[in-house]
């Protein structure tokens, strides 16, 4: 589906212009989207194995690329490379071995004279101080810089992925809503949801799935365990959740309301809307910083009354990972470019009252923001 090779050479292109040796990735994010090894859970834990610090694979200037593994566990890691020939060799790491021993040894295989070594942003400190004791005279640096902007700009097929991951999100949102009665609980939505996107097709969640009622007649403090506190007459619903579908991730936010709204929460959840619209209409490719597009959002926020309330930023970057740059906030200050991708998420969080959302993710394009799925975003009637 996806051409690693030349993924693969892009990436050396860079480190040749930036005087990086090596590259040094983790079997998450970044190793997925360059070489195809899928990275079973988007969390990251505490240490599972022997030596995990020093797992990941060596990328240098030559074809070959270089991967350690773990005695447990490492068996899905080998059977991962087996048709991929853009991998030299895997080295697992046994308990019997020093892991610091095994990273001197793969490192001896490269030419580092003089270069740098750029490390997976999400790497173990332990291996940052294992490859400053081992090259004392190189400078590691972040990788960051090589791969995001590659990350950045997607193609179909990532594109079509990201579709398909919005419309399970959306499918899911509907049979939630189906069973967003009077008496259920947060906890059960959300249940539901899970159930939902697992049942469509989805690997994982992209992040914790959060569906929050706000009233401000009802315990303001929002302490109430999800639990406990169940729907009533009057109540907000808003839900923020995502999945990932075969490495691509989704986020998707939509409000519903149990039973008649108030005029001035239509109206928050109309001016919501018209910040989203707001947004989409000026992220043209070329012509428009992440900043000025926060910026426009935040206008109309402000303008309807509830700048205040418009709390965070207007949304992020979004592909292999639910959170990768470029942001839409009030420093980004790149230009966007055709292909990128983003979540556009105004809302309104009154403290110790109504909540309101709606989020879309977005392409960017020569006229404008187009979302990458069709799901109604009007304020939902439950109850």
């Amino acid at each position: 589906m996806f051409d690693y090779a030349q993924r693969l050479k892009k990436l050396r292109t860079r480190m040749q212009e930036q005087n990086v040796a090596l590259v040094f990735l983790r079997p998450e994010a970044n190793l997925f989207y360059l070489a195809g090894i899928p990275h079973r859970d988007h969390y990251r834990t505490d240490h599972n194995a022997y030596g995990d610090w020093a797992v990941g694979a060596y990328i240098g200037l030559q074809d070959g690329i270089v991967l350690t593994a773990p005695r447990m566990g490492g068996e899905y890691l080998c059977a991962q490379v087996e048709d991929k020939p853009w991998f030299e060799q895997v080295r697992t790491i046994d308990e019997s071995e020093d892991p610091l021993d095994i990273m001197k040894q793969v490192l001896s295989r490269f030419d580092l004279n003089g270069k740098r070594v750029a490390l997976e942003d999400h790497a173990w400190a332990q291996t940052a101080l294992a490859l400053h004791r081992l090259l004392p005279e190189t400078e590691l640096v972040s990788s960051g810089n090589l791969i995001a902007p590659m990350r950045a700009i997607k193609d179909e097929a990532e594109l079509d992925l990201m579709r398909k991951g919005g419309q399970i999100c959306a499918a899911a949102f509907q049979r939630a809503l189906a069973c967003l009665k009077l008496g259920v609980t947060a906890w059960d939505v959300e249940s539901e949801i899970d159930y939902q996107l697992r049942r469509m097709g989805a690997s994982f969640n992209s992040f914790p799935t959060n569906v929050v009622l706000s009233n401000p007649n009802k315990d303001p403090s929002r302490s109430v365990a999800k639990t406990e506190r169940r729907l009533e007459p009057g109540d907000a619903v808003t839900f923020d959740f995502g999945c990932i579908f075969q490495g691509y991730a989704s986020d998707f936010g939509r409000t519903a309301f149990a039973g008649v709204p108030p005029a001035e929460y239509q109206r928050m959840h109309d001016l919501v809307l018209n910040a989203q619209c707001a947004a989409l209409e000026v992220m043209r490719a070329g012509q428009v910083t992440g900043a000025r597009v926060n910026a426009t959002a935040r206008k109309v926020m402000e303008e309807g009354g509830y700048g205040p309330e418009f709390s965070h930023r207007l949304g992020h970057g979004i592909g292999v990972t639910v959170h990768e740059p470029p942001w839409l906030d009030v420093v980004e200050d790149r230009v966007l470019r055709a292909g990128m991708t983003f979540t556009v998420e105004p809302s309104i969080r009154i403290p110790n009252g109504y909540c309101n959302r709606v989020e879309d993710v977005v392409l960017v394009t020569k006229t404008g923001g187009v979302s990458l799925y069709e799901a109604g975003r009007q304020l939902y009637i439950v109850g």
